[in-house]
């Protein structure tokens, strides 16, 4: 019985991170276009404004927290959605140094237009499988997920942390 690539990872056609990545650059280049092109916002700024129509008045923080994203790169995006008009920062008057970010209505406008159209393309992705293998697919991308998540937890402490400066690892760094 021949193995699956998930099984074989014999090369990296075969692993499961690769084969995600794969998909996601496919599919993902048109929600780029769509974001960048048709309504000049990146994808990065699309996801917040997203999150924040789902859930509006977050702290920067949170909003970093929930889209597993750091919180400087968080803080950029959250200062290009400002200067776009598409977001506003409430101070907190028990805090002042602390705001909630919320979409002005240009925000809400644009979430309006643009989520149908990620919509459309995250259905015609998946309108390829039945009914029963979308239904089996979410599940097992939940379990993936929820996997992933407890390795990163028994995981990230052993791990050394990454250098994307220079590419390298510690005991490859040169002074």
């Amino acid at each position: 019985m021949p193995t699956s690539p998930s099984q074989r990872l014999a090369t990296i056609d075969d692993l499961l991170l690769y084969r995600l990545s794969q998909l996601s650059g496919a599919a993902g280049a048109m929600v780029v276009r769509l974001c960048e092109g048709r309504h000049g916002v990146t994808r990065r700024e699309w996801s917040v404004v997203a999150q924040l129509h789902a859930q509006p008045g977050m702290l920067p923080s949170e909003l970093a927290e929930r889209m597993q994203r750091d919180r400087a790169r968080t803080s950029r995006t959250i200062s290009a959605l400002l200067q776009k008009g598409l977001i506003e920062r409430i101070t907190l008057p028990h805090d002042r140094r602390s705001a909630r970010v919320s979409l002005t209505a240009a925000g809400q406008a644009l979430y309006a237009q643009l989520m149908p159209e990620v919509q459309a393309i995250n259905a015609q992705l998946v309108e390829v499988l039945s009914p029963a293998e979308v239904a089996a697919f979410d599940e097992a991308l939940a379990r993936v997920y929820q996997q992933a998540q407890t390795m990163q937890g028994e995981w990230g402490p052993v791990l050394p942390k990454a250098n994307r400066r220079r590419g390298r690892g510690a005991s490859e760094a040169v002074d």
